[in-house]
């Protein structure tokens, strides 16, 4: 025993004596074997503190029985709306009709899912014509997203209606999540993208103070993808396009405790945007997506605004949304599965 571990605690004294009694020394032995408390509500996670000071930070709120959940801006935007329900003022019309204190998306989980439909997305838009900002009208189907299961990995099929207008506009991708490697692939506008699932690093919601954690990067050219197996059309990968390690002993990977684990190959050359779900002692209840704004070139943007939102960004949130929802699900059926 060291000469530190040999001191006597310190105990707070209420000035009665210099030495603790029996019920004090219970209380600081009790404090010592507690975890240490979370932090006051309204800090941040450890989990953020690398995220780039420029951007956005998006909050998904999470979901309310079966009526789906609200995606925001930021914080200020999601009080910012419930404040402004309770007004008719003119002044909160015109921040409404900037893009401020309204949600983004309206994100909606069907409770019987149709034709494998997963979640569908309804983008909120201030009201044209200068009126109150209403919720049950303002919005237009911004992106629908199906989930098919296969052997070793699952595929989200995204569909997007940027414009509902201009049909020409609507484009789509599929998204390919390894079911036993923490990666998550696809291609946008010919990039490579991938999410990495980092919540199995060891103590993890500890260390880093949000309940699950990802991290999006775009992969270099000599990077393998799951994406590189995918014929570009179907929902399917095909193993037998080329040789691919990540696609490789996928019964090997499953029995693998440590196949979860994010490896410093699966990162790309910049991290522009981070998931995460704040622990419950913050007392706030949503997910965060910090995401890097490097589409404004301009240093005029109000984040606080829906308008500031880039279509890149949108597709950022509306992929970190289903990656939520799928840990979500894992959540519920773990709590069904110990009651």
């Amino acid at each position: 025993m060291t000469d530190q571990e040999k001191q006597p605690p310190v105990y707070p004294s209420d000035g009665s004596s210099a030495y603790p009694t029996a019920a004090q020394e219970k209380e600081a032995l009790k404090k010592k074997n507690q975890s240490p408390p979370g932090p006051a509500t309204g800090q941040q996670p450890v989990y953020f503190e690398s995220a780039s000071p420029r951007g956005w930070t998006i909050v998904i709120n999470n979901r309310f029985w079966t009526d789906g959940f609200r995606v925001f801006v930021s914080r200020d935007a999601c009080d910012k709306y419930e404040a402004f329900k309770k007004s008719s003022n003119e002044h909160v019309q015109d921040l409404q009709n900037q893009g401020i204190g309204i949600p983004l998306f309206k994100v909606v989980n069907p409770v019987f899912p149709i034709n494998s439909r997963f979640l569908t997305f309804r983008k909120y838009t201030p009201n044209a014509i200068g009126g109150p900002f209403d919720v049950d009208r303002d919005f237009h189907e911004y992106c629908v997203v199906k989930k098919r299961y296969h052997i070793g990995y699952d595929s989200y099929i995204f569909e997007f209606h940027p414009d509902p207008n201009n049909p020409k506009a609507d484009f789509s991708f599929v998204m390919f999540s390894h079911t036993s490697l923490p990666i998550n692939d696809y291609i946008y506008k010919g990039e490579r993208h991938r999410w990495i699932d980092e919540s199995y690093i060891g103590g993890f919601r500890k260390r880093f103070q949000v309940k699950f954690g990802f991290k999006h990067t775009e992969l270099r050219p000599e990077q393998p993808s799951l994406c590189d197996n995918w014929d570009g059309v179907s929902d399917k990968l095909d193993k037998k396009k080329q040789p691919n390690p990540l696609l490789d002993s996928f019964w090997k990977n499953k029995l693998n405790a440590f196949s979860k684990f994010a490896k410093p190959e699966y990162y790309g050359s910049h991290c522009s945007a981070i998931l995460g779900e704040y622990e419950s002692y913050f007392g706030l209840g949503h997910a965060e997506v910090s995401i890097d704004d490097v589409y404004n070139s301009s240093a005029d943007i109000d984040y606080e605004s829906t308008r500031s939102v880039h279509e890149d960004a949108s597709v950022l949130i509306c992929v970190a949304s289903v990656l939520k929802r799928q840990k979500d699900i894992i959540e519920d059926r773990k709590k069904r599965s110990s009651n």
